[in-house]
């Protein structure tokens, strides 16, 4: 291919897998639109083998090396850290010279794998994570407004509406412009002024297109662990969000569609089209098995549960790699009533602050009941047959791949967009049971709006709520949750068939920036 012959797109996101994974399956979906059409996707290092991987999963065998070749990974630098600030900023340093590179059109070298990538033409749009602010600023240093800059939005579009839309809509507001006037007023650092604006809670009614009304402190079901850097987070997201061209979603219209018009709206008032472009799961995800990725232990074990407890019968448990609970008591209390209950469980023990007592891992392993294991083919588990329920905190990742695989879920979730989103499971599309009692802190143990529950914060209280879930699970309410997963599944699959509305707005996109019909 000539260089003057391809069309050119660039993508760049923080060093969180949620903000990648889902981009790996569009980068795909583009070059099989057009046989002239590349992306260079930068990275992380932590990353690179995940995108590959993630991107070969959307392929499969059905494409040439040819088209593989045109989806181009790399990494700005190599690294060792895992503090993601540290690997951000390295990210960051980095990126401008390789953007200058490829604004040049002049090959590209990967700093990790040495892959000397050839030259093509400039990018006709660069899509960035919405967190990216840094790579933002650099892409506007070097070419300014000649080439567009998309932002790649993340997470539940509910949640982004809380984040940045105005008041009148429910959100926050300019929460850094807010900072920066109170920390003028008292004279007290924004990063303080910040986190005690973010954290304050009053009992107030907050109104989000396509939720249910929540008190605030709903959206703090539980104590934190991490400090999170909140202002600096907010003003960030807000710069690019209002400086963009455009925006990409990756949710979609069949989990949110309220939400998403919302956000339409809201950014049409802004100046920007938005693209909805979700779900981004590899092709054929729920209806063809997905691959195990080596994990044949697992397999292994789903095969068995299959065929002594059959279909739906296995519990997958996952609170992604970031999140664990405060009071691991109450993880201790669910996995006895799991073995006590005789409901086979795959507990994915990922996040750095896990921790499961030696007795308790002994005891399930002697059941022969659950595996408790430092990484999980989550897709792969989805969708085996064994497979009936998941326990997440609900992060947009897992919520899109359990309902895609037409599985209902079990909410427990921390904080983010995670609240509002077990809400929505719950209430709006009926497809989860919600953990009240496994809530902690002060907002924590406050009543909800919708049903006036409030958590005991007690084992004891988690105890009795999980049995009753368990025999929910396998009684005339699961049955009626899991029907409605699969109501969505179908749902999903359509979004990217020929006339899918995911599809078609893809396809809007490319007519603007990459000039086709």
């Amino acid at each position: 291919m000539s260089q003057q012959d391809n069309t050119h797109f660039l993508f760049s996101a923080v060093p969180s897998w949620g903000h990648i994974r889902s981009f790996c399956i569009l980068a795909a979906r583009i070059v099989n639109e057009n046989e002239n059409f590349v992306v260079t996707i930068i990275v992380a290092p932590s990353m690179l083998d995940k995108a590959h991987g993630e991107i070969l999963a959307e392929f499969r065998d059905g494409v040439s090396e040819q088209t593989r070749q045109r989806v181009r990974v790399l990494s700005t630098f190599q690294s060792t850290a895992v503090n993601p600030f540290e690997v951000m900023k390295q990210l960051a340093e980095t990126y401008a010279a390789a953007y200058q590179t490829l604004s040049e059109g002049k090959p590209v070298t990967c700093a990790v794998k040495e892959t000397v990538f050839d030259a093509v033409s400039a990018p006709v749009a660069v899509i960035l994570d919405f967190f990216a602010l840094a790579q933002f600023q650099a892409t506007r240093a070097i070419t300014g407004h000649s080439i567009p800059i998309m932002a790649w939005v993340t997470g539940h579009a509910s949640s982004r509406l809380r984040f940045f839309a105005p008041e009148s809509m429910g959100g926050i507001g300019d929460f850094g412009a807010k900072v920066d006037a109170e920390a003028a007023r008292t004279g007290a650092s924004p990063e303080e002024i910040g986190n005690k604006l973010f954290n304050l809670t009053e009992g107030a009614i907050v109104k989000i297109p396509g939720l249910p009304d929540m008190y605030d402190y709903e959206y703090f079901p539980q104590k934190s662990r991490v400090d999170v850097p909140v202002t600096m987070i907010f003003k960030a997201c807000y710069t690019v969000l209002k400086e963009c061209d455009g925006v990409f979603m990756d949710s979609a219209y069949a989990f949110e569609k309220e939400s998403l018009e919302a956000v339409k709206l809201l950014f049409s008032e802004w100046k920007k089209e938005t693209y909805v472009v979700g779900p981004l799961l590899p092709s054929g995800y729920g209806t063809v098995a997905q691959s195990n990725r080596g994990a044949v232990d697992i397999e292994a074990f789903l095969n068995e549960m299959l065929s002594k407890h059959g279909k739906h019968s296995v519990l997958l448990i996952s609170f992604g790699t970031m999140f664990w609970p405060t009071a691991p008591e109450y993880v201790d209390e669910v996995i006895e009533a799991l073995v006590e209950k005789k409901f086979p469980f795959i507990f994915a023990v990922t996040s750095p602050y896990s921790q499961i007592p030696d007795g308790l891992a002994e005891k399930v392993k002697a059941s022969g009941l659950g595996m408790l294991t430092r990484w999980v083919p989550q897709q792969f588990i989805l969708n085996h047959p064994a497979t009936g329920w998941f326990l997440s905190h609900c992060g947009q990742n897992g919520v899109t791949e359990s309902l895609a695989s037409g599985i209902p879920l079990i909410a427990w979730p921390f904080g983010s967009d995670q609240p509002s989103a077990a809400a929505h499971l719950t209430e709006n599309l009926n497809v989860a049971f919600e953990l009240i009692e496994v809530r902690t802190g002060e907002n924590g143990l406050k009543p909800l709006l919708r049903n006036g529950r409030a958590a005991k914060g007690t084992r004891e209280a988690v105890g009795v709520e999980i049995r009753e879930v368990i025999d929910s699970c396998r009684g005339q309410k699961g049955k009626e949750l899991r029907e409605n997963a699969e109501e969505i599944r179908t749902k999903f699959a359509e979004a990217w068939q020929e006339n899918g509305a995911s599809r078609k707005e893809l396809h809007t996109f490319l007519a603007k920036y990459a000039n086709i019909a």
